[in-house]
């Protein structure tokens, strides 16, 4: 896509707002694959959702377009926002990126995600109706099949199910739920960035019962 975009001279906007600040293990999640956007959108993890901020970040080629005299710093595109000039949204995601920083958590979050995988994938050798697991970071699926050669999904009530049965043990995960219908079937995981191994375990150890409870 990207070659496309360069080719065609076309802007390639790159939608961070789950993926971004940490969530793959790095700052974004383009930066796994060597890709280089020229717009990215931002919100959720750039101040954990304690304050309300969103950020849509270009590089300078794109900005000079919106000035009418380059010459003139002040001479630029401007939008209204409803929380144009608060500072709380802006304050609080410059501490929560220092506190990434300071805590390593973007090592963690590597590390922690390798974890979940390593767990998704032993389940997927317990449990049949994980078809695939797939992931970056603290950002992971696992797909769940009736069957895996015709990779048919799984009933979306069954898969809320299992959802709901983790819910009842105290641990909250989520699934697709805005695809083609019939085709939301895959449970999402995205624990925090500072979750610990047994944090980790508890999560798919959690799973692990209600698969079993929802297809035996």
């Amino acid at each position: 896509v990207q070659e496309i975009c360069r080719k065609y001279d076309v802007l390639l906007h790159i939608d961070e707002v789950v993926c971004g600040v940490g969530r793959t293990g790095t700052w974004f999640g383009y930066q796994n694959y060597g890709i280089e956007p020229d717009l990215v959108t931002m919100a959720k993890g750039v101040a954990s959702g304690y304050a309300a901020i969103a950020c849509l970040v270009t590089t300078e080629r794109v900005f000079e377009l919106f000035k009418s005299n380059p010459d003139d710093p002040l001479d630029y595109f401007r939008d209204i926002s409803t929380f144009g000039g608060c500072t709380a949204g802006p304050a609080a995601a410059l501490e929560n990126m220092a506190i990434i920083e300071e805590e390593g958590l973007l090592e963690n979050t590597r590390a922690m995600g390798e974890r979940l995988m390593d767990n998704l994938r032993a389940l997927q050798d317990k449990h049949a109706v994980i078809g695939d697991v797939r992931g970056k970071g603290l950002f992971c699926g696992a797909e769940l099949v009736m069957d895996r050669e015709t990779k048919e999904p799984a009933p979306e009530k069954m898969v809320q199910q299992v959802v709901a049965e983790c819910g009842k043990e105290g641990v909250i995960i989520g699934a697709t739920n805005r695809s083609l219908p019939g085709l939301n079937n895959t449970l999402c995981f995205s624990p925090a960035l500072i979750s610990t191994p047994a944090d980790i375990d508890h999560i798919t150890e959690t799973v692990d019962i209600a698969l079993a409870r929802v297809f035996g």
